[in-house]
């Protein structure tokens, strides 16, 4: 028995969970059955997330009735433990990610006592022939990830793996599969070449440059050609103002006229038959500002529970995104960075992170990596960072109609600049056709 546990915390996160709606969705990625000490507590939990999972409220009447139905109303003490927690709890929906937090620590210590308890009866039996080798072996199964994947390979295992990797990417090339996501622009296609699957990819640029459009013609494409779902996590624009931009680029209604409703001649037909013919895309929007790490973790694993399997997951932007668990700001986005990443294994699927420049870097000089807002561990972290670079009029400091993207790391591919055309008007972006003008291969 461990004295490593704190039940009035445990009551709390349960009390809280049942008084509010949707609110296991805010801690799920960071709360499991093993965070509670208490066999009751761990039934009332499988309870609210038995009932989350077939989408119903976990309310305390649904979560009583789901008890009784799997048979731990006597184990959790009945109606009164259910009422009592109510009664001495005084939860707070505010209070829960740092409930959470405590009950993580918890688990944590008990799962390194439970360790250290294994070792010590090992140890005390004089038979086992290499006792080192065989505490070696308890640490390494001390693995609290809930994937049980294999993680070691000899040289051998390694070439078969690669082998069979390549030869599945070849087949699904050949039949015009999926293999992970583009631009739908054939020369940066050619040069980034395709973010696969476990990806992290980052686009930066300046306000109104043009990033949100690149990345939405990702969505698009992969939608629409393979028919894989994609999350979009929009924390800077609104539902409304993403879909209509998505449907200005499928139509080509220009999107002033989409958004100050001003359609003529026929945009009106063209609009509507657009709601009618894209209303099946898969694509899945989560309006929410400064969202939270946890919270897109969220995201992400009701969109895998609807969709089956993610294409993509888009954040819009990075600089909007908060880990409230971190004390200051470069913690904050060094551990965003660092989990935008690893979601991308652990969802399978490329992940696309809009970000800002610094303040700091020159209007109208050729942006790099270093630009990146907060970047120092993000430049780390990312597979692949394109910067969207408007080129403007020298006369003027107008836009002159052409924007270079700017490959500043490939980690899988070549680095380069390749220009495009702006038709930011219709929220697309087009090639230019002169290999002249693509600058391909100039490093950055």
């Amino acid at each position: 028995m461990s004295n490593i546990h704190n039940l009035s915390i445990e009551q709390c996160v349960l009390v809280a969970l049942m008084t509010v709606q949707n609110s296991l969705e805010t801690v799920m990625n960071d709360l499991d059955a093993e965070c509670f000490y208490a066999e009751r507590h761990k039934a009332i939990f499988n309870a609210i997330t038995d009932l989350s999972n077939e989408n119903k409220p976990y309310d305390v009447v649904f979560v009583e009735q789901k008890l009784i139905e799997t048979k731990h109303h006597e184990l959790v003490g009945g109606t009164e433990y259910l009422m009592r927690m109510f009664t001495e709890s005084p939860s707070s929906f505010y209070s829960l990610e740092s409930y959470v937090a405590e009950l993580n620590k918890f688990k944590s210590h008990r799962e390194v006592e439970q360790i250290g308890q294994s070792i010590q009866e090992k140890a005390k039996d004089l038979t086992v022939p290499d006792i080192h080798n065989a505490a070696e072996n308890i640490l390494s199964g001390s693995n609290t990830s809930d994937k049980a994947e294999k993680s070691s390979f000899t040289f051998e295992e390694a070439l078969k793996r690669a082998g069979e990797q390549l030869i599945q990417k070849a087949e699904a090339k050949a039949s015009k599969q999926y293999t992970g996501v583009k631009f739908n622009l054939p020369h940066l296609d050619n040069v980034v070449g395709t973010i696969q699957r476990g990806h992290f990819c980052v686009i930066g640029g300046r306000p109104g440059s043009g990033k949100s459009t690149l990345a939405q013609m990702v969505a698009i494409q992969t939608a629409m050609q393979f028919r894989e779902a994609v999350l979009v996590v929009s924390a800077e624009m609104d539902v409304e103002t993403f879909t209509n931009r998505c449907i200005s680029a499928l139509t080509h209604i220009p999107y002033d006229n989409i958004h100050n409703a001003e359609l003529y001649d026929g945009m009106m037909r063209d609009f509507a038959n657009a709601q009618e013919r894209f209303n099946k895309l898969p694509i899945h929007i989560e309006d929410k500002q400064k969202p939270t790490i946890a919270e897109i973790h969220s995201y992400a694993r009701k969109a895998k529970r609807n969709y089956k399997k993610l294409g993509c997951i888009i954040i819009d932007y990075l600089q909007l995104v908060r880990d409230p668990t971190k004390k200051d700001r470069y913690q904050e986005v060094s551990s965003i960075s660092r989990d935008l990443k690893a979601m991308a294994k652990e969802f399978d699927c490329p992940v696309i992170a809009l970000a800002q420049l610094n303040r700091e870097s020159e209007k109208g000089k050729r942006p790099k990596p270093s630009d990146l807002k907060e970047s120092g561990q993000i430049e780390q972290d990312a597979d692949q960072i394109l910067l969207v670079h408007p080129i403007m009029n020298s006369d003027d400091e107008m836009p002159s109609g052409v924007t270079e993207i700017i490959i500043g790391k490939n980690r899988h591919g070549k680095k380069g600049v390749v220009r495009v055309v702006d038709r930011l008007d219709i929220c697309r972006f087009s090639s230019i056709r002169s290999d002249e003008e693509q600058g391909l291969g100039g490093g950055v």
